[in-house]
């Protein structure tokens, strides 16, 4: 008998996920700044009396004693990863580094106050699991890890000392972002930086102009990339790689995005040109933004595009440093590469264009993020990149990590179905995912460990729209009581 009636009803645990949901939000989480949460982690499992263990990148172990008369179960590790993908809306002032999230519950979704990304991935699912073990619910050892970094090549679990691994038999990851779904796959990753050292030139003299692109939806560059939504830096790019042949100008500044595994929401550059273009360059404008009302009318409905007059800079990129950053933006491959064989609608391998900018060593940098199922598809993406930066005369610097090629008929997939079927009368989706997934490193350094990833609704993460569906809140926890019982009995 599954001990879900003393849990409350779906008002009662919705409350408590989102209450404990905002204490983390209270604490900025941005990639390699956890140390903050993960104090206040540290602290509440000590306050419940589980035993901790932190490492020195701030990844935290908790484990959990079983329920009397479970202490023979099998080790359950429950997973999820700290950071978050800091999306910030242009103009709103907030600062990832110093403030906190501020939630909203409204039209039956949890938000954030649109000035920044909600950061429910991973989070709500880590609420998730805290709020659920503070219940009483019947379970077998538990150990709790918490990781960092995730959000830039899985950077924390990759560092994770397989001795935290030692003895589990299963992992729930809690990063899925489809309720009534088992992740037991998930692609491979490369992420891709290219720089080049930024040579400015004095203003020869004109006037300078801002073009920039903005209202894109952005979204995540994995779970949202077949959606064919605009990318702002390579439509900003392209753009201006024709605006060469028309107009006689200097570029001046290029930015845009904000992460590699983010589709950018917007892009801006600032040029410098004679009066005499002012004319052509407003008509090139306006037949851009002509152009993408009519590409993305339903993926990206919001777009504008805007073109103003600006104060001159002293000094704008010479010709070389301008036509080889926009020439690379042009080549590097963005969007769906190819579609698996076997998965029907399930994207194989893709590409991103997720940031850029000038960074603090004033170099031109260019972030790109590559995923793939197969490796054949990353040889022939990786291929065309080294080609476009040798081209370009850009020095690329990559990292990656490999995919989980799951099971799904796996005992934990087995009871986590058993248990979806008796709460719901349905049939749990078993599949795999095209983002990269933290058991595709921690399996690798435990090679006995059964895992799926499973969470609640989560739409578009990585994105100032990013919202979780608040109706699915409740049956995911109830779905994770029900499954660690389970464990625990068989």
């Amino acid at each position: 008998m599954e001990y879900l009636g003393s849990l409350g009803d779906d008002k009662t645990v919705c409350g408590g996920v989102i209450r404990q949901f905002q204490a983390i939000c209270a604490y900025p989480h941005g990639s390699w700044h956890e140390e903050p949460l993960m104090d206040y982690l540290e602290a509440l499992c000590r306050s419940r009396g589980w035993t901790t263990i932190r490492d020195t990148y701030n990844n935290l172990r908790a484990d959990v004693p079983a329920t009397p008369g479970m202490e023979r179960a099998p080790l359950v590790v429950l997973q999820g990863h700290t950071d978050m993908v800091c999306a910030v809306a242009p103009g709103s002032g907030y600062r990832p580094a110093e403030d906190p999230i501020v939630t909203v519950v409204e039209d039956g979704v949890l938000r954030s106050d649109r000035r920044s990304s909600l950061g429910a991935d991973n989070n709500l699912g880590n609420a998730a699991v805290l709020w659920l073990l503070g219940q009483g619910v019947p379970h077998g050892p538990l150990r709790l890890l918490f990781t960092v970094a995730e959000e830039v090549g899985l950077q924390g679990a990759k560092r994770v000392d397989p001795a935290w691994l030692e003895g589990a038999r299963y992992l729930i990851n809690t990063d899925g972002f489809t309720f009534g779904q088992a992740v037991i796959s998930s692609a491979g990753g490369r992420r891709e930086t290219y720089t080049k050292k930024l040579h400015t030139v004095p203003r020869a003299g004109g006037h300078a102009f801002a073009i920039r692109l903005s209202g894109f939806l952005g979204g995540h560059s994995g779970y949202d990339i077949h959606k064919g939504r605009g990318n702002a830096i390579k439509l900003l790019a392209l753009f201006l790689g024709e605006l060469r042949e028309q107009v006689d100008y200097d570029l001046a500044d290029f930015r845009g995005g904000h992460a590699h595994n983010a589709i950018p929401l917007e892009a801006e550059a600032v040029i410098t040109a004679d009066r005499a273009f002012a004319a052509p360059l407003a008509m090139a404008v306006e037949r851009l933004r002509s152009n993408m009302a009519r590409l993305f009318s339903h993926t990206d409905p919001d777009i504008q595009v805007s073109l103003r007059e600006v104060p001159p800079p002293e000094r704008v990129w010479n010709r070389g440093s301008r036509d080889s950053t926009l020439d690379l933006a042009a080549l590097l491959y963005n969007g769906v590469f190819a579609m698996h064989d076997s998965l029907p609608g399930q994207v194989s391998a893709s590409a991103n264009l997720g940031r850029l900018y000038v960074n603090d060593r004033r170099e031109i940098e260019l972030d790109e993020f590559i995923r793939c199922a197969i490796d054949f598809s990353e040889e022939i993406l990786g291929f065309q990149h080294a080609r476009a930066a040798k081209l370009t005369g850009f020095h690329v610097q990559a990292d990656s990590y490999p995919g989980w090629l799951g099971d799904a008929d796996n005992p934990l997939a087995r009871a986590m179905a058993k248990v979806y079927r008796r709460q719901t009368g349905g049939k749990l989706d078993i599949t795999a995912v095209h983002v990269g997934l933290e058991p595709s490193v921690l399996g690798a350094r435990h090679p006995g460990l059964t895992m799926i990833s499973s969470g609640p609704d989560i739409v578009n993460p990585h994105s100032t729209d990013e919202h979780a569906p608040i109706d699915t809140l409740a049956p995911y926890v109830r779905l994770l009581a029900g499954t660690l019982e389970e464990l625990a009995r068989t």
